[in-house]
């Protein structure tokens, strides 16, 4: 091999057939693998979604049934609320949520199995089962006689732990220190001695560090104090796949709000608990809906789309942004690359009026949605471009001549600031006593345009004059193509006798 290629070199008449063929053997080994590698890590990312939205969902399920009458969380059969199957759509994904209740270890107890399973067109089906405890706050592992003279305390420590309704995320928190500690401290009344101080999440998980050791504690004595636990927010449980043999880690705590419940029993079996609200926030929000807008004026309009989810809560905030086309761009490139970008803003609602467009022009508007650290989502695609309305200018006399008012008017309508074809004015007129509308005129301006109007004498005031003007055209580049119309502002005379040039207002709209 070494003699063939060195032979190559020396000659001046190429390679030879047998050396392109060694190296496109060797180069299809290479590509092969390469290519290989890039589809294993794109159906990793698809999985890594599949199973996200799958957790999603089932986080979701149980924190509804934990916040339903305990009484009622049973199977619709037994008496219960709970349908035997439900099936949703997030997206893509059909899910299908089957949920089983047997009883616990004491009444205050019920076991919530359910099993999910996720399923999307061209993709294989994927089935998990959890089983979570649903507990009855109201008697919860209390057996013994409660007095608030005997009964242990427990409180999470404020130094350590983030506040409530703090923004968390791994094993960090918004705040000082920046861990997520959770320190807790408990306190048994004279002559008993604690037995068990555990930190739930949601009712349904005991939190657990990086390490996976759990938040839970014996320490059989008066007084506890923990205030070096750092949970792991992404913490997972191995779940069982549809073989019955393979099990496969899934992160089990939501993104959204969640309870962190601070329990401790004492060895009469007295149990009290606490709680604290953090706000999990390790993945990005979904997609919001594509925006529907509603154009109000030549500079204004408002647009509106379905609010999307950040686990089990509702996105904490969008981003809208607003792309509007220049009078020479005719391309056909997606608006969000090269259109001039305007400022537009940040609600924590699903609507937003814009009020600083200006008149005649089109605009692209995208919408993401944003978690509070902030995460944010991928842009809407497929937003409808709108069109604000052209605006009327211009002024009016009025003259009077015994009975007959003469009202003559000089408008211009504004032109577009996009590129367009077939460009056309149509204008119209109507007047107090005559409301149909008339076409009058074509053309970007109405030049000189007089009407008279007889009253029944000389002391009735002039009735009101109206006009509108409506533009066709066809626009250009991005979407463009297809005719459209837009109709401007209606502009009315408010004298009601002779006067002199006066200006039209805006009028309506």
């Amino acid at each position: 091999m070494v003699h063939i290629m060195r032979g190559a070199i020396d000659r001046d008449d190429g390679m030879s057939v047998l050396e392109i063929m060694i190296a496109a053997v060797i180069l299809f080994i290479v590509l092969t693998g390469v290519l290989g590698l890039v589809g294993t890590t794109t159906m990793m990312g698809v999985d890594a979604k599949q199973r996200n939205v799958m957790v999603n969902a089932l986080n979701a399920y149980i924190e509804r049934v934990q916040s339903l009458p305990f009484d009622s969380v049973d199977l619709e059969a037994n008496g219960g609320i709970l349908a035997s199957e439900e099936t949703t759509r997030v997206g893509e994904f059909t899910i299908t949520i089957r949920p089983g209740v047997e009883d616990g270890s004491n009444e205050a107890l019920k076991n919530l199995t359910v099993s999910i399973t996720i399923s999307a067109p061209q993709r294989a089906s994927v089935s998990m089962s959890t089983t979570v405890p649903i507990r009855d706050r109201s008697q919860f592992l209390t057996q013994a006689n409660r007095s608030p003279e005997t009964d242990p305390s427990i409180a999470f420590i404020d130094a350590y732990t983030p506040p409530e309704g703090a923004v968390v995320w791994d094993s960090s928190c918004l705040g000082a220190t920046g861990v997520l500690k959770l320190a807790v401290e408990a306190t048994a009344s004279e002559g008993r001695t604690i037995t068990n101080v555990a930190l739930w999440i949601d009712d349904s998980y005991v939190a657990k560090d990086t390490l996976l050791n759990p938040a839970t504690w014996n320490p059989a004595t008066q007084t506890f104090t923990e205030s070096t636990f750092v949970w792991d927010t992404r913490q997972t449980e191995d779940i069982v796949q549809e073989d019955g043999v393979t099990y496969i880690p899934v992160e089990i705590i939501a993104d959204g709000m969640r309870t962190v419940s601070a329990y401790v029993l004492d060895d009469q079996g007295v149990s009290v608990y606490t709680v604290r609200h953090l706000l999990v926030d390790n993945h990005a929000p979904g997609i919001p809906g594509v925006p529907v807008t509603t154009v109000g004026s030549n500079t204004s309009a408002t647009l509106n789309w379905l609010k999307s989810s950040d686990g089990t809560t509702d996105s904490d905030h969008y981003q809208v942004r607003m792309f509007k086309q220049p009078l020479d761009d005719t391309g056909p490139v997606l608006p969000f690359e090269h259109w001039p970008e305007v400022t537009v803003g940040t609600p924590t609602g699903t609507s937003l009026a814009y009020t600083t467009g200006t008149s005649f022009s089109r605009y692209y508007p995208v919408v993401r949605a944003l978690s509070p650290r902030p995460l944010a989502s991928a842009y809407t695609t497929g937003t409808p471009i709108f069109v604000t309305r052209p605006l009327i200018t211009g002024g009016y006399t009025i003259t009077q001549s015994n009975k007959v008012y003469t009202v003559t008017s000089t408008l211009t309508c504004s032109a577009p600031t996009f590129p367009t074809s077939g460009l056309t004015y149509r204008w119209y007129r109507f007047t107090a006593t005559a409301p149909t509308p008339v076409a009058v005129g074509t053309g970007a301006t109405l030049s000189v345009n007089a009407v008279q109007l007889t009253v029944l004498n000389q002391n009735v005031p002039c009735p009101s004059v109206s006009y509108y003007c409506v533009a066709s055209y066809t626009p250009l580049g991005v979407h463009g193509g297809t005719p459209e119309s837009s109709t401007s502002n209606t502009v009315v005379t408010t004298a009601t006798g002779p006067v002199g040039s006066t200006a039209y207002g805006v009028g309506s709209w």
